[in-house]
């Protein structure tokens, strides 16, 4: 059954926060198009929802679990991660860990998971003293060469010192100092282990190159991400000092996107929080908000993010969006957040559910995400 008993979590949406979507960018108000009329009226017409053959609805057949039951497979296959799978059924990930380091009141080691022959995705593990089960975090990070060591507080110099700071981002030791084991792996694509832009035809984007090269192959970047995510799931929960019933997805940015479709294709996440990436894809005037290797072909075929996060219910999910982030528009994650706490309140959890903004830009609110999470997981505060 999908519909879920209440509990004492009582996370809601802020007061206001949910509203129609329109173009606004660091606020309220409307935005002017940057597209010509004709463009635009093209472009709504192509992505009108009425094509979404799993857009959510209330009258949806067999009610919410049979939506969701017929929009995961489905959502397998557009991101390519059918695919991985079968070009992986003879590979076994293998695993190895460094020497651990003795931080005080934690441990931290480097370890490398082989999730495809020849990728290796490096990662770092922090452990709590004690024996445990511990809940367990994975937190995978966005657009960072560095971006595991970002997370895992690995600081290369002081202005990386200060970077981590003022945005929260390394929400490994923030992970741990709440008891949790925490994962840090780099994100395929995003860090230094994807393809690079060798022969210079994505302007020396390697994420870009990245996303191309998983296209020509009928995979996606996403479904990669998330395939990399499954391995490490894996691996993790077969630890004896894990909680399986407690597992944590967080990221921002692109690590928010990962964060999403990996809690929507993996019910092991019992608890999914992704940081200034949920939204829609794509605004009314056809502006798309995200990078484009975040991008799946035809996915607006199928539904939209918000359809996406629907498939995380009736498990714990947070949205958190900074009011100043330009990435993204203010109106329309709210209208995305309305849309998800509609696909809750069919579920019977709307509790469950919440969608914040933050007073700054595109980086970690860790005095917003964690108190989501300790109520959910039930993990110790610091």
């Amino acid at each position: 059954m999908l519909r879920c008993n209440k509990t004492r979590i009582l996370v809601a949406l802020l007061a206001g926060l949910v509203g129609p979507a329109a173009s606004a960018f660091g606020g309220d108000g409307p935005t002017k198009s940057k597209f010509p009329a004709p463009v635009v009226k093209h472009l709504q017409r192509i992505y009108d929802e009425k094509h979404a053959r799993f857009r959510f609805r209330a009258d949806y057949p067999g009610g919410p679990a049979q939506w969701q039951k017929d929009f995961r497979p489905a959502l397998r296959k557009v991101i390519g991660l059918d695919r991985i799978a079968e070009t992986n059924r003879q590979h076994t990930p293998r695993v190895k860990l460094g020497p651990p380091k003795d931080i005080g009141k934690y441990t931290r080691l480097r370890g490398t998971i082989e999730t495809e022959p020849h990728v290796r995705i490096p990662f770092w593990l922090l452990r709590p003293k004690g024996k445990g089960p511990f809940p367990l975090a994975v937190l995978p990070h966005g657009h960072d060469a560095i971006g595991h060591d970002t997370t895992a507080g690995v600081t290369h110099n002081e202005a990386h010192r200060k970077r981590i700071a003022e945005g929260g981002r390394d929400v490994a030791v923030q992970a741990v100092g709440r008891g949790f084991l925490a994962i840090a792996p780099a994100t395929r694509g995003l860090a230094v282990d994807g393809v690079p832009d060798a022969y210079r035809r994505h302007k020396g984007s390697t994420c870009l190159s990245h996303a191309v090269h998983c296209m020509l192959a009928g995979r996606t970047a996403i479904g990669e991400r998330v395939w990399d995510m499954h391995c490490i799931l894996d691996w993790a929960l077969r630890r004896d000092d894990v909680d399986r019933r407690r597992v944590l997805m967080m990221g921002n940015s692109g690590g928010g996107m990962v964060t999403v479709y990996a809690a929507a294709c993996d019910t092991r996440i019992t608890v999914a929080v992704p940081s200034c990436s949920f939204s829609r894809l794509v605004a009314d005037d056809g502006r798309i908000y995200h990078c484009d290797c975040n991008l799946v072909p035809g996915i607006l075929a199928f539904g939209e993010l918000y359809d996406v996060a629907g498939l995380i219910a009736p498990r714990y999910l947070l949205a958190v969006n900074g009011r100043k982030d330009r990435l993204h528009s203010v109106a329309d994650i709210r209208y995305a957040s309305a849309r998800v706490a509609a696909i809750y309140r069919a579920a019977g959890c709307p509790e469950r559910f919440a969608s914040v903004l933050g007073d700054a830009g595109h980086r970690f609110y860790p005095e917003l995400m964690w108190p989501f999470v300790t109520k959910a997981t039930g993990a110790s505060p610091p």
